[in-house]
């Protein structure tokens, strides 16, 4: 997380002690030896799904390639040099997601489509300036008969197992996250609503951006209020990124009804948030001077489930008193320190809630 994000998010904490342990489970894999042809085609068919021909896999990065960098790789593969394997993830239709090889698989792409002619080539330095066309039959053939290893990680593994396999496969790059993880483990159209909001316009506002967080931290926050308020506080367990994971697996379940409805009662909790505190202050905790607050995870949480059921009319009409609630919690020691530090550990979580809904009593306000 670079400067600039550190002063828009508050930073995550440490692991709870009262997470609970990885369980037995279930991971299957099959290994294929794959021909550059054969996987040609497979992208052809839409069998096997690469960005940007396809809008799957969500956790793909853009493809970032220079054209001298992909050069090198066809000029490799015409050496018989090894490549490492790629590895995909099998859905329920036993179609196949790129997890790792995006930039070799479609670079072997474009060239084959004639998009760039080979550069920067040292050891086969005559084929600079051609295209695939114009390569020699012989050279066509060689690449287009050249062997990969594919992983395929199949529709039968454990969710959970396959994030961790997946967290690890990028491991000795920029790693992904956990929820641009989700994005493939668990895609669909309950995803695809946590994209939607991410981009609104408000939202984006609060959280004083222009474009969404490059690393998918807004989709995870609103993934988060609606794991509380889909799943409850008391199915709440750390690490919290499996709990997470529970509540992306349990919206692939929701049809085009419910996911509108978790859209309306999101954007009510935000807009509600944003006439009580403003675009400038909401979810933010006061701060002396001209520095600007971070972004409060906890105070999402009790933001949004508080004012997400309320018509607008009734949260106008208890601005004041709820603001006034707001403002002393916040100047009570133990609930600062409460959304101050290990935010997401499951005893000081659940103490949280206890407290803010003591505080919110009078309001008619329930959280949890």
């Amino acid at each position: 997380m670079d400067n600039h994000e550190r002063q828009l998010w508050e930073p995550d904490d440490a692991g709870d002690p009262q997470a609970t342990p990885p369980t037995s489970r279930k991971l299957i894999t099959q290994p294929y030896d794959l021909t550059v042809g054969a996987l040609l085609d497979q992208i052809e068919r839409g069998i096997l799904h690469l960005k940007p021909l396809s809008g799957r896999p969500k956790l793909q990065r853009r493809y970032v390639w220079p054209n001298g960098l992909a050069s090198r790789l066809i000029e490799s593969m015409l050496l018989n040099v090894p490549i490492p394997p790629c590895y995909f993830a099998q859905d329920a239709d036993f179609e196949n997601e790129v997890i790792d090889g995006q930039q070799r698989l479609y670079s072997l792409y474009r060239f084959h489509d004639n998009q760039f002619a080979l550069q920067g080539l040292e050891t086969l330095s005559e084929l600079n300036g051609k295209s695939f066309f114009q390569l020699p039959r012989n050279l066509q053939n060689k690449m287009l008969s050249y062997t990969l290893r594919c992983v395929v990680i199949t529709n039968d593994s454990d969710d959970d197992l396959r994030f961790d396999v997946f967290e690890r496969l990028n491991s000795n790059t920029v790693p992904l996250n956990a929820q641009e993880l989700r994005n493939c483990v668990y895609r669909g159209a309950f995803i695809e609503l946590l994209s939607d909001l991410a981009e609104n316009k408000s939202f984006l506002e609060v959280l004083r951006r222009k474009e969404p967080d490059s690393r998918m931290r807004g989709e995870e926050l609103i993934l988060r209020f609606f794991a509380f308020k889909e799943l409850g506080l008391q199915t709440y367990r750390t690490p919290q990124k499996f709990w997470l994971n529970s509540m992306a697996e349990f919206g692939q379940k929701y049809d085009e009804q419910k996911i509108e409805q978790l859209r309306v009662t999101w954007l009510t909790g935000l807009n509600n948030a944003i006439s009580i505190f403003g675009v400038k202050d909401a979810f933010r905790r006061p701060t002396i001077g001209a520095r600007s607050a971070p972004i409060n995870k906890a105070l999402v949480d009790m933001h949004m489930l508080s004012l997400c059921d309320l018509p607008r009319e009734t949260a106008l009409e208890i601005a004041d008193e709820y603001q006034a609630v707001h403002n002393a919690l916040l100047l009570n020691e133990e609930f600062s320190d409460l959304i101050s530090r290990a935010v997401d550990h499951k005893s000081r979580t659940t103490l949280r809630f206890a407290l803010w809904n003591t505080a919110m009593v009078h309001l008619n306000i329930s959280i949890g």
